[in-house]
This record gives structure tokens, sequence and C-alpha cells, in this order.
């Protein structure tokens, strides 16, 4: 084997050995965002791993939100966000997701369980 394929085929060992932790406790949204999650008495919290930066349009009065994000999941199925405000999640055969009005995130081919919820399958 060369020095060259021997060095590949460690990169590869390597890139599955991130992979499969990341699955492990960690959520990725559609966005590329990576979240970890917190359960609570309200139901769940998905805390990103990274700041995050948003542009809010606003015209004259437009501005960029920094920050670590939050995406908090009720157990009645209702969602909330610091910047885009009250609205609701669900979950699907496909993923997960939560709808605010003027925002929405998707976490694709991922399960959530938040316990003693019951939202209905979308």
């Amino acid at each position: 084997m060369t020095v060259f394929r021997h060095v590949a085929v460690q990169a590869m060992v390597m890139l599955a050995g991130v992979s499969v932790s990341a699955q492990a406790g960690n959520y990725v949204s559609s966005f590329g965002d990576e979240y970890n999650i917190t359960l609570n008495t309200n139901g769940a919290a998905l805390i990103s791993l990274y700041p995050k930066a948003w542009f809010i349009e606003g015209g004259a009065n437009s501005r960029v939100e920094r920050g670590i994000d939050t995406l908090y999941f009720g157990k009645s199925c209702d969602a909330f966000h610091k910047l885009w405000g009250d609205g609701t999640w669900w979950w699907a055969n496909g993923g997960f997701g939560a709808d605010f009005e003027e925002f929405s995130s998707r976490f694709p081919r991922q399960e959530i369980d938040v316990p003693g919820s019951n939202c209905p399958l979308r």
C-alpha cells in the first residue's frame, strides 16, 4: 500500500468516526447548523453548538443579530425562538421542523423525542 493510499484510508476512518459521533447526540439543520438537545419540564430546547448570524430585514432599520441559536419545542407542539417569536413544531417520517411566521427550520432524516408531547404526524 502506498503512503498516499494509507493516508487516504486513515482519513476515511477518521471521517467515519466523526460522522458516528455527530449522530450520537447532535442534530444538524438543513442550513448545516449543529444543535444539542436539552430536555426541560416544558419540553425541549435545541441549542446550537456554534454562534449564528441572521440578517433581519427592516428597510432603514435592518440589522444583524449574532449569537447562540436556541429553538424551544413545547409539549403542546408549540415552538419559540427569540427572534422569530411563537410558532409550532412537528415531526414526519422524513424528519422534524419548526415553523414561525417569517422563518422555518428543518431537521431532515432525524428523529426527536420530546417526552410528554403528543404532536400529530405531519
